[in-house]
């Protein structure tokens, strides 16, 4: 129940998220650090389950990916599915992210790894954003888009901009 996008431009990889997250069935709070985070070596964007875009969070920060490339960030996802199962029993993947890793942009839904070279977004305010970044609109105009067109997606949005 989000939005995350990034698109990547000649001089700058910029990636965006809503600020929504769901508390409860009825109860909403907003959150500037709710889906996107930045730790030494990597920006993630994470859309799905709160507990697992936590816990990706720790893992991320004392580990990562051996090279920027399909292989070794879908070793790095088999990883942290390994250890999220260890300490919490749960053995599936329940989020969906986007990482910037040494200026690469990857797209991971489950093992499903791809490297995007232009744009890509993911929740459930993707298609609007999808739509607004191919008619050549700014990660803000199209994480907006999704925010003013569903119900699911909220502002403010939130940026980081990494330079190429």
């Amino acid at each position: 129940m989000s939005v995350v996008a990034v698109k990547i431009e000649k001089n700058k990889i910029t990636i965006g998220a809503d600020s929504i997250i769901i508390i409860s069935e009825s109860t909403q709070e907003k959150n500037k650090l709710a889906k996107l985070y930045q730790n030494n070596w990597m920006v993630v964007g994470d859309v799905g389950d709160a507990q697992e875009g936590a816990l990706f969070q720790i893992f991320s920060k004392t580990r990562k990916p051996k090279t920027a490339t399909v292989e070794a960030i879908t070793e790095y996802m088999f990883d942290f599915f390994s250890w999220k199962k260890e300490k919490t029993d749960i053995s599936e993947l329940e989020s969906e992210y986007i990482i910037i890793f040494n200026k690469k942009v990857f797209l991971i839904v489950g093992f499903y790894v791809r490297e995007i070279t232009d744009y890509a977004a993911i929740g459930a305010g993707m298609d609007f954003a999808l739509a607004a970044l191919y008619l050549n609109s700014d990660i803000k105009t199209a994480i907006e888009t999704a925010c003013h067109l569903s119900t699911l997606c909220e502002k403010p949005v939130n940026l980081i901009e990494i330079k190429k």
